[in-house]
């Protein structure tokens, strides 16, 4: 078993099986060509003969997908139920669609979805072209596969297949995003299971896109373990005990990081009216020149006002 170049894990008689992408799209397009996870029944069918040789007690299907082909999901849930041994499906992230159907695979009680995730069934799409008499038969064919889906849905969890159609004829056709908890409550999932860090895989398609690595996730829990216990809720207070007053600033709460005060709005507006300074007119001297353009014009202007005056006093 090359586990180097498929997403497969075995483990004390535990399989695990990725169901990645675009389900029915060939791996190598999508991944590369060392792939690591299964989209198509064909290498789901190689996935299955690969680890058949050794035996396995459970199989666990992670799914993260946003669906694809019908006639690939549902060969592939066919597979996954004819195994013979305990199935799991787990819910990560978006899965949608086509993706839904391989979730439905698991034995009694054995679909799992993350805190995280979000589950969306729809009605069938085609993109057909042709006269009206093909189309009409597309149309067919959607329509038995919609009520088929239903049913799917409604075997495995004991609910009528007719609130699942109305379900997916939401929104045009285009269903409607469940929550974890919606899609318990509708009979989709049987549990939900805490969310799990992300994995390596993960961490690889990051760096080859050129984004910021994953965070240290024991270094993050450290670190809110270490805030959780400076704000008292490490331990469960007692009675007897005076309540703690614990200061804690934005700063502390988020390191490494500045930040900057909050400015409440009664201090937005205490600015001053504009003062103009106090000045006098410059000093002008008799005789001669003081140097600047305007010193000189101010003084012929006292010798003008001086010689008025005295025109005026001798009238």
């Amino acid at each position: 078993m090359q586990t180097e170049k498929t997403k497969i894990t075995s483990s004390a008689k535990i399989i695990s099986i990725d169901i990645d992408g675009v389900i029915g799209l060939n791996e190598e397009e999508q991944f590369g060509e060392e792939s690591r996870a299964v989209a198509t029944y064909e290498r789901f069918e190689q996935a299955l003969a690969e680890i058949g040789e050794g035996g396995a007690d459970r199989v666990v299907i992670n799914i993260r997908s946003m669906g694809g082909d019908l006639g690939d999901a549902l060969l592939i849930h066919d597979a996954a139920q004819g195994l013979g041994v305990e199935v799991v499906t787990r819910c990560y992230g978006y899965v949608a669609s086509a993706a839904t159907v391989i979730a439905q695979a698991a034995s009694r009680g054995c679909r799992e979805i993350s805190a995280n995730g979000f589950y969306l069934i729809h009605c069938c799409e085609s993109s057909a072209e042709g006269n009206s008499q093909s189309l009409d038969l597309t149309r067919q064919l959607l329509d038995k596969s919609d009520q088929r889906l239903a049913e799917i849905y409604a075997e495995a969890s004991g609910r009528p297949a007719e609130e699942f159609r109305a379900l997916m004829n939401e929104n045009a056709g285009k269903g409607r995003w469940l929550t974890p908890e919606e899609a318990l409550q509708m009979g989709l999932v049987d549990r939900i299971i805490p969310a799990a860090p992300i994995t390596a895989f993960a961490g690889e398609s990051l760096t080859s896109l050129g984004l910021p690595p994953l965070p240290d996730v024991a270094r993050r829990a450290t670190w809110w373990s270490s805030l959780m216990e400076r704000i008292g809720l490490h331990k469960e207070s007692k009675g007897d005990e005076p309540e703690a007053k614990v200061e804690l600033s934005v700063a502390d709460a988020v390191p490494h990081k500045k930040v900057t005060p909050i400015v409440p709005p009664s201090m937005l507006h205490t600015a001053e009216p504009t003062r103009t300074k106090e000045c006098e007119d410059p000093p002008f001297r008799e005789g001669g020149s003081v140097g600047t353009a305007n010193e000189n014009a101010y003084e012929l202007d006292a010798r003008t006002f001086r010689e008025v005056a005295s025109r005026n006093s001798n009238l």
